[in-house]
């Protein structure tokens, strides 16, 4: 908390950029008193009590991303063309992306998608799961999305020149973001065969209170 209580009186901002659902984030922006932050993997942007969703190419009107890729038969698409399973039970209440866990090929997944017209939703690796060893997370997404775009489309939102932008994560999805920002780190405890020349001393929490110390430097 001291590290967020100096960025916020330095007026540096810090937002969240998560896997985890609209509920998940607004009461982890209440807990550590944000003001905005991002879910679902960039689809779900969260500011004080307006909620807005960056869907990509998804399609149908009337319905959400979940929806669609349940009832339109994509999820029973892919859990035929891989290993997954639903990683419950963090998929109740997701209104953008749904989160399996297992072992898949992403590149042949999206190709079945693609020929089976569910183009408009994609695969998307998230990771390791350090509790469950030799499984890998992954969301089903509307295509086009990520939270690479989350942070384009916060950045803009905000005028923020992604020279003073800098972002930490732990996992290849957030490597993605780099193109976003001047600086990406991961922190220590972040998936060990990720190459990448920026990497906090300190784990979870920590490293990101690090890279905020450091940003801070004058």
């Amino acid at each position: 908390m001291d590290a967020l209580l100096a960025a916020r009186a330095a007026g540096l901002a810090v937002v969240p950029v998560s896997g985890r659902g609209r509920v998940q984030v607004r009461e982890l922006c209440r807990l550590l008193g944000l003001p905005r932050g991002i879910g679902e993997l960039g689809c779900v942007h969260l500011e004080g009590t307006e909620v807005r969703y960056e869907l990509g190419a998804f399609p149908f009107v009337g319905e959400t991303p979940v929806d669609a890729m349940l009832g339109r038969g994509a999820l029973e698409l892919v859990r035929a063309s891989a290993d997954v399973e639903a990683h419950d039970p963090w998929n109740e209440g997701r209104e953008a992306t749904l989160i399996l866990r297992g072992r898949a090929d992403v590149d042949a997944v999206n190709k079945a998608l693609v020929e089976h017209s569910f183009g408009w939703c994609e695969l998307v690796d998230n990771g390791t799961l350090l509790r469950r060893p030799g499984q890998r997370a992954y969301h089903l997404a509307p295509t086009g999305t990520g939270k690479v775009s989350g942070v384009a489309v916060d950045r803009h939102r905000h005028g923020i020149d992604r020279a003073r932008a800098a972002y930490v994560g732990d996992s290849a999805a957030d490597l993605a973001c780099a193109a976003e920002v001047a600086a990406c780190w991961l922190v220590a405890n972040a998936e060990p065969d990720l190459d990448w020349p920026l990497r906090t001393a300190a784990p979870y929490g920590a490293g990101v209170a690090e890279v905020i110390s450091r940003l801070l430097e004058p």
